[in-house]
């Protein structure tokens, strides 16, 4: 079955149209604010200077149309450090987190660096955060983004991630997995579509990714789980797998009033529309 297929056999006839034609209009453009290195109203004022008609959506997290996408990725603010451009689904993972000053936090799978930067100024300066990326030229991008954005503390590794479970058992209050996916969000002109093979292949590696963070999890700690695709075998079913594990686990309830919410007992799916791309999300608790 193709995706165009799948889609319409998971998605009632409305949705799926709409879901649809989202992969071929522009998408707004999503940024939140650098405040490591810069004071909120000196970004706000050069932001206005520059002519950017931008809203707040999410704590800390802004939208713009898409005619400003090049205004702001040429701009001293993008140059600089003080703005990061994500889609705003993406920054959601972190928001479910929501790490505190004080916790012991793991970005599990890192690159580029755009959650591991959020999360870093949600904890503020100098905070317990550790970042993993394994493939070499992904690291030294995430490296480089760090140092960019002022997170030049964060600790690095570049190590498979499922290593933790045999070096880091027990050791973080919280943990963002934000797993190697089909990537299916960003389906439209030239993407090529992955095989039932390798969509396979990756839903066992997210098996064993999340698996090591439950390990590496201390007990009342939580780890989100996301992906930027469709498919429920790397979705739900990763979640349900997760629950028939050795270990004691809940699933905690997600939701942020969005209009293109899906909520499950496993998750929460953010259908794409003009802002939001497709995502995933379960937010995970370990009892014991």
């Amino acid at each position: 079955m193709n995706f165009k297929d799948y889609l319409k056999s998971s998605l009632n006839k409305a949705d799926f149209q709409r879901v649809w034609d989202s992969f071929f209009e522009p998408k707004s453009v999503g940024f939140y604010l650098n405040l490591l290195k810069f004071d909120k109203d000196y970004i706000i004022s050069n932001l206005d200077d520059l002519g950017v008609e931008f809203r707040e959506i999410l704590p800390n997290f802004y939208l713009c149309k898409a005619e400003f996408k090049e205004i702001l990725t040429h701009s001293e603010l993008f140059n600089k450090g003080a703005i990061y451009i994500q889609n705003p689904s993406s920054y959601l993972a972190v928001l479910a987190l929501n790490p505190a000053k004080n916790d012991i936090v793991l970005d599990m799978c890192a690159s580029p660096g755009g959650k591991s930067i959020a999360l870093a100024n949600m904890m503020g300066y100098g905070a317990d955060l550790a970042v993993m990326e394994s493939d070499s030229k992904r690291f030294y991008t995430l490296k480089a983004n760090l140092n960019k954005y002022g997170c030049e503390w964060v600790r690095t590794y570049n190590k498979d991630a499922r290593s933790i479970s045999r070096s880091c058992v027990g050791r973080f209050d919280k943990i963002l997995l934000d797993a190697p996916c089909s990537s299916y969000s960003h389906f439209g002109d030239g993407f090529v579509e992955k095989s039932a093979k390798e969509i396979k292949s990756l839903s066992k590696l997210q098996k064993q990714l999340l698996n090591s963070a439950l390990s590496a999890l201390k007990p009342g700690g939580c780890v989100v789980y996301s992906t930027c695709t469709f498919f429920e075998c790397e979705n739900e079913e990763v979640i349900q797998n997760a629950l028939r594990s050795k270990f004691d686990i809940n699933i905690q309830p997600i939701s942020f009033g969005l209009k293109s919410e899906i909520v499950s007992e496993f998750g929460l799916r953010i259908l794409p529309d003009c802002d939001m791309d497709a995502f995933f999300l379960a937010k995970i608790v370990k009892n014991n």
